[in-house]
């Protein structure tokens, strides 16, 4: 048994031969961090006292949790304390030698263990207190400070001993420095690679796979205990509650000490030199970078030269190569020995089939993900989201955050299934029929629909469908459902209206900017949320709106920029299309000046333009015919190319210093009127009506004169690509 002294002048010998250590640890600690805080207190002379806290948070980010510097640092040094303090088993002698000694091996490794600790952590307190001292005496130290720097204490600390311990692990595990590089990366990376690869194949080859199924962070935080560098990124990331985090850390630590120790204990003495010190560790590490190589090479090769739709002749390709030139790689490493390269062909073939097996199975999609609906009775509630509904519709959440397509369906619980579940069907069906058109060499018209499905045993599965239009007759019932409304129009129907701050409604020129009262609001509200509960998905795929309703809520105290606008933080905004069917609504508009079916009163000073998709010009061919061309160099006729395709004739005078381009033509005053009465304000055909897509028709521009030397505002509208526009070249 070791006596207390006798460890204490282990533990001080060990520390003498790893003096440079001890060194290179106190260069990169107490120098560099002390001295840029010093650099900073010097270059920052005349700081009031009112900025002290400010200042003195600046002064201790090189301490904190996201310190690049001691991030840097914590990995370097538990690479360089584990093999400084356990390089000794790459080397025969040295391994007879230690082994020599009296004493166990239990006591040498923790001899060292903790010196490799200790030549992190002494130098890390000692910049922590030189950085205290000079803060405290230039006076620009505060309470702020000690939070900061014990939090980063704790984080920094805790990831060395999770790497440190690793590295240690992966020096027991090999016989010489080269392969222990190579099974360190292996360590560290073979969770997260497979993962990735795993993914890489989701995406490419599952045609419903949506971004907000598990994600790659959520499936690698449940294999956390396999992946040593997990714990340290997320931590100091800010990605996970840290205090938890940290706790984790420390059992993973634990469990990966009693590891080590074991693994040292047994490790053969004859295993320095050797590749890998425990034969039974080859076939494992083998096998899986085989596999993964195989499929990696293979994905590439599909990606560069295998058409989508097609036999993945080259991805099958690339996966014999991935697999063969890993196993030749592997194989000469691990016997120093070219010519064994080809050692264990059988066990190569079998990773091959294996690798092949999984990217065919994935690429032909075997186990039907594409085809999953679960069972009515296995769901608990079905959230639906069709992006193009809505156009450019921007809404938040009470909670304050901008509402996207994710966190509806994470919001919406449709819990009448069979109501849902005929809509669903089609999803299905459509996706399949979509992708055979692909297949054949198609392009199919679509629209994005996501579906989350909540399963009864909790779990949330997301698909993602292309589908063929609305299909209204089945996705009726569903719009018109309450459950729908509220979470798609949740702005509308779960923000309070004590936070309502501001209601705006227009349409182009006509705004109204209403100041309502309390009970006014209240009754707004009502109103509108009744007549939009009772809107009819019909109405809403046949008929514009007439107005766009912009709401501003405010949650807690408004905060304001350098420039006096208000930041994101508690200001938001929303907007929602008023339609024909509101009637309580426009009329409750009305009846405080909102008139958008109003003629608009011109003054003479409007300027206006309409765009067309294009010019051409004829020219001679060269063979005694013509040609329609975009360009021209000698011009003998030119037309324009209207919405429809065809063309129409016309001479054209350009204003001098025209600079909106050739098929932008002006309009003459004469037909402003009668161009207006066919315009629609183009904001109002962002809202999912057919046939009113701004790039399938025309295109109108208007200059409106406001108030200020030659200050104009302009103003867009649609014209229908059917519309009659022959009047313009008359």
């Amino acid at each position: 048994m070791t006596s207390r002294s006798s460890f204490f002048k282990l533990l001080k010998e060990d520390l003498r031969q790893r003096l440079w250590t001890i060194v290179l640890a106190a260069i990169v600690f107490v120098l560099p961090v002390p001295i840029y805080i010093a650099m900073e207190i010097s270059s920052s002379m005349g700081f009031g006292a009112g900025t002290i806290y400010n200042f003195a948070v600046r002064l201790a980010s090189p301490m904190d949790v996201e310190s690049v510097w001691l991030i840097l640092v914590t990995c370097a040094g538990a690479l360089i304390c584990a093999v400084s303090g356990f390089g000794y088993l790459f080397s025969k002698k040295k391994v007879d030698f230690f082994h020599s000694l009296p004493v166990k091996r239990e006591t040498l490794f923790a001899v060292r263990y903790i010196n490799g600790v200790l030549i992190y952590l002494v130098p890390y307190l000692a910049m922590v207190l030189v950085s205290i001292l000079i803060m405290t005496f230039t006076g620009n130290m505060s309470a702020v400070v000690f939070p900061i720097v014990l939090k980063g204490l704790a984080v920094h600390l805790a990831g060395y001993l999770a790497l440190y311990t690793t590295f240690i692990l992966c020096v027991t595990f090999v016989g010489n420095i080269v392969v222990f590089f190579a099974v360190s990366g292996w360590t560290f990376g073979i969770t997260a690679v497979t993962l990735l690869i795993y993914f890489w194949f989701e995406e490419q080859f599952f045609r419903t796979y949506s971004y907000l199924g598990t994600s790659f962070e959520t499936r690698l935080r449940s294999l956390r205990f396999l992946c040593p560098g997990y714990f340290y990124i997320y931590t100091v990331t800010g990605n996970e509650n840290i205090w938890s985090m940290l706790l984790q850390e420390l059992a993973f630590v634990a469990v990966m000490i009693a590891n080590t120790l074991y693994v040292y204990r047994a490790r053969p003495s004859d295993g320095a030199g050797k590749a890998i010190a425990f034969p039974v560790l080859k076939p494992v590490i083998r096998v899986s970078v085989e596999i993964l190589a195989g499929a990696l090479i293979g994905m590439m090769f599909h990606e560069a030269a295998d058409n989508r739709y097609g036999v993945p002749g080259w991805m099958v390709f690339g996966v014999i190569l991935g697999v063969v030139l890993s196993h030749i790689l592997i194989q000469s490493i691990f016997h120093f020995d070219i010519r064994k390269c080809f050692a264990g062909k059988w066990s190569m073939g079998v990773c091959g089939v294996v690798t092949i097996a999984f990217v065919l199975i994935m690429r032909y999609d075997v186990f039907g993900y594409d085809k999953y609906l679960p069972k009515e009775k296995l769901l608990e509630s079905v959230a639906v989201e069709l992006r193009s509904l809505d156009g450019y519709r921007n809404t938040f959440r009470y909670n304050g955050t901008l509402l996207n397509y994710a966190e509806e369906l994470n919001d919406m619980k449709l819990t009448d299934i069979d109501t849902v579940y005929p809509y669903l069907e089609s999803l299905v069906a459509d996706n399949e029929a979509y992708w055979e058109q692909r297949e054949q060499g198609n392009s199919p018209d679509s629209i994005f629909v996501n579906v989350a499905y909540r399963l009864e045993n909790g779990k949330t599965v997301y698909r993602e469908y292309h589908a063929n239009g609305i299909r209204e007759d089945l996705f009726t019932p569903v719009f018109e459902s309450q459950e729908y409304k509220e979470a798609h129009y949740c702005d509308i129907y779960t923000v309070p209206e004590f936070m309502v701050k501001g209601i705006t409604v227009n349409c182009a020129m006509d705004v109204l900017d209403m100041s309502l009262s309390d009970a006014e609001r209240t009754e707004f509200m009502t109103i509108l949320r009744r007549e939009l509960s009772a809107q009819t998905l019909r109405e809403k795929l046949t008929t514009l709106p007439v107005a766009l309703l912009h709401m501003t809520a405010v949650e807690g105290e408004v905060r304001y920029d350098s420039d006096g606008m208000p930041m994101d933080w508690g200001y938001y905004k929303s907007e929602l299309p008023i339609y024909p069917s509101f009637t309580e609504t426009l009329y409750f508009l009305k009846e405080r000046g909102f008139e958008p079916d109003a003629a608009y009163e011109w003054t003479g000073k409007e300027m206006m333009r309409i765009e067309f998709p294009e010019i051409v010009y004829k020219e001679s061919d060269g063979y005694g015919g013509e040609v329609w061309t975009t360009e021209s160099v000698e011009l003998t006729e030119y037309a324009l190319i209207g919405a429809d395709g065809k063309l129409i004739e016309a001479q054209i005078e350009y204003p001098k210093d025209w600079d909106y381009g050739n098929n932008v033509i002006p309009v003459d005053p004469e037909d402003y009127e009668r161009l207006y009465s066919m315009c629609v304000w183009e904001e109002l055909c962002d809202y999912g009506v057919p046939g009113f897509d701004r790039y399938e028709n025309y295109r109108v521009s208007m200059d409106v004169p406001r108030d200020g030397y030659n200050m104009y505002e302009t103003y867009r509208f649609i014209v229908p690509g059917d519309a009659d526009l022959s009047f313009l070249f008359d």
